[in-house]
């Protein structure tokens, strides 16, 4: 009797491979069925993938695009979709700092003062030091989008505020500490580029003595929000297990200027983790979530997009250190390859996910990546570029 009750548990467990199979194929099928695809025509895109993103992103107030970070093509993406549609709000990956920083040099920086301050401080810009990157920064500026930051401060860039507060300060005390993280931060950042073991001035415990030193000085008000930003961004590097904190801190910054976007039209660039409208990739909930629940709150829906190349190279975050290659096997990207297996062509395909979407919560369809789960119910649409190319940090000569 006991062989034979084994015989239907032995037939499901040989089956599992198949069923995961069937499943994927399942994916891939529906996926295939719904897909427009667009390509590049000079400084814009044509195609009917194109007509239907304009279309949803002109009727939304809120929308997010999560991307891979370090291409030449996803910029280029953003650049033509804000020749399309006017945004009034720009959030971007970087502390909101350094990007009204950056802003109010775009805007009052003759062209050869501004080159000559990207030259000195560029490095520092976080994804904007990338030259594609810069050049629309300056395009949403001078179309008056204006731009925020919500998150923690870069591991180089202590040097940019306190290069701004030493001009601004009027204590003596303080404006020698500012210049020291200045000098410290640079020459740190120079060594760890000619040898990686060395660390960054701002995970030292010299820097922590410079901001404890700067807290109890007489500072005036921006000079303290800004010494206690440098203090958290030091914590948040120092923790490995600050993801939380950092999603805490990025949520708190958006919502300090809600009332500046609350009634506007908003753009919202971030890597792909953070963009979800339920669960993020990295198992919390997010901003997208977060902005999400304020335009459903509102009577509204916010637009999800999801964009990633499928191959090619993608910068280093660092200038001259090499280029990552693109693999569609990998770790990260293998979950994708249902979604994957129907680019077999040099266009840029554009999935619409509300049909997968709809069969998974249904049970018709099962996915076993959880990822992929959050993907699909995280996302309206996912556009795929067959190839992308690395980018590059504006010349210096």
């Amino acid at each position: 009797m006991k062989s034979i009750r084994l015989i239907p548990l032995l037939m499901i467990l040989l089956s599992v491979p198949s069923i995961v199979f069937s499943q994927d194929s399942l994916v891939t099928k529906i996926t295939k069925e719904n897909f427009t695809t667009f390509s590049v025509d000079k400084k814009s895109f044509r195609g009917n993938g194109w007509d239907t993103l304009v279309n949803r992103i002109q009727k939304s107030d809120f929308v997010l695009i999560g991307e891979d970070h370090f291409s030449n093509e996803i910029p280029f993406f953003f650049s033509a979709i804000a020749n399309k549609v006017k945004f009034d709000n720009f959030f971007c990956e970087i502390d909101p700092y350094s990007a009204k920083l950056i802003e109010s040099k775009i805007q009052n920086l003759s062209e050869i003062q501004l080159r000559n301050y990207v030259n000195d401080f560029g490095d520092v810009f976080s994804f904007y030091s990338f030259d594609p990157e810069f050049q629309l920064l300056k395009q949403l500026v001078k179309s008056k989008t204006s731009i925020y930051g919500t998150d923690q401060i870069l591991l180089v860039a202590d040097r940019l505020i306190c290069n701004e507060l030493k001009q601004k300060t009027k204590n003596d005390k303080a404006k020698k500490i500012y210049e020291n993280i200045e000098r410290k931060s640079k020459a740190y950042f120079a060594d760890f580029l000619k040898d990686q073991s060395k660390p960054f001035y701002m995970k030292t415990d010299e820097f922590e003595n410079e901001i404890s030193a700067l807290q109890q000085l007489k500072l005036s008000q921006e000079e303290k929000e800004k010494v206690a930003a440098l203090k958290l961004t030091a914590k948040i590097y120092k923790d490995e297990n600050s993801h939380h904190l950092r999603i805490q801190l990025m949520k708190n910054n958006l919502m300090k200027v809600y009332s500046e976007w609350e009634n506007k039209k908003n753009l919202f660039k971030f890597g792909a983790n953070h963009m979800a409208k339920g669960e993020s990739l990295l198992e919390i909930y997010d901003l997208g979530n977060l902005i999400n629940n304020i335009a459903d709150s509102k009577f509204k829906k916010s637009l999800h997009i999801m964009i990633l190349g499928k191959s090619g190279t993608l910068s280093s975050p660092f200038k001259g250190f090499p280029d990552e290659i693109v693999d569609e096997n990998s770790a990260s990207s293998k979950l994708l390859q249902p979604i994957f297996n129907n680019v077999t062509t040099e266009q840029w395909h554009c999935f619409d996910m509300l049909p997968l979407r709809t069969a998974l919560e249904n049970g018709k369809v099962k996915v076993k990546d959880i990822k992929l789960s959050r993907i699909i119910k995280g996302f309206d649409y996912v556009i795929v570029i067959p190839k992308v190319t690395a980018s590059r940090f504006p010349k210096t000569e």
